[in-house]
């Protein structure tokens, strides 16, 4: 049973009130779990697998948003205004999500009211997230998105060894996949890094820290 956020602060029989709540679904890899537009009344929790989000522009341009691993959450704007999704979703793999559906949260925030005060918490921190992102896009050149990137990824449990192609990153830093390469060897060439087929191994995450922040 991975941690969650959702869950934080709750004792044992809490936790286990909480997670009755949630109806589990299965996904084989490359299914969709929703599509960007869609009506939306769930939060998806992650029990096992990976999920990509991931927003789709006029024309066709795919830019990632992030890739969520065994207890991260997402879709929880959905469940609580009931509007469009922001974003697609898509299983990267064999995926077990335990859904919330919007019933179902407000029968569980009456007997358990932390637990909206946890998602409240989520969101909070997504938007420091998004905050500083917005800044990076806006005042830093692709050096520093690239290292952001990889950096997010870091934080979401992914490292030291990530195993993800050049176009999903480049995607994700919103840059080109020309670009991604020629910033990967760079710091590769600095010691921040070490690369192999199909894999980008973090050898110095304070030093790519220092790179995302434009310090170095």
């Amino acid at each position: 049973m991975p941690a969650s956020p959702l869950f934080q602060d709750m004792g044992p029989d809490e936790t286990r009130l909480a997670r009755s709540y949630f109806h589990p679904l299965t996904y084989p890899k490359g299914k969709a779990i929703f599509h960007q537009g869609d009506l939306g009344q769930a939060l998806y929790l992650v029990e096992e697998g990976r999920v990509r989000l991931y927003r789709t522009h006029l024309g066709g341009q795919e830019k990632i948003l992030g890739f969520l691993g065994p207890g991260e959450v997402f879709g929880e704007m959905s469940l609580l205004d009931g509007g469009e999704r922001s974003a697609s979703a898509l299983a990267e793999e064999e995926t077990l999500l335990l859904a919330l559906y919007r019933e179902a949260y407000l029968g569980l925030i009456r007997r358990l009211p932390l637990f909206a005060h946890n998602l409240a918490r989520i969101l909070a921190h997504r938007l420091r997230e998004l905050n500083l992102e917005l800044d990076l896009l806006a005042f830093e050149e692709a050096r520093s998105r690239v290292a952001y990137a990889l950096l997010k990824l870091l934080r979401q449990g992914y490292g030291p060894y990530l195993q993800l192609r050049h176009q999903d990153l480049a995607a994700l830093a919103g840059v080109s996949r020309e670009t991604t390469t020629r910033v990967l060897h760079e710091l590769k060439d600095q010691g921040v890094l070490r690369l192999f087929s199909g894999v980008v191994e973090v050898v110095d995450p304070g030093l790519l820290e220092e790179v995302a922040f434009g310090l170095v």
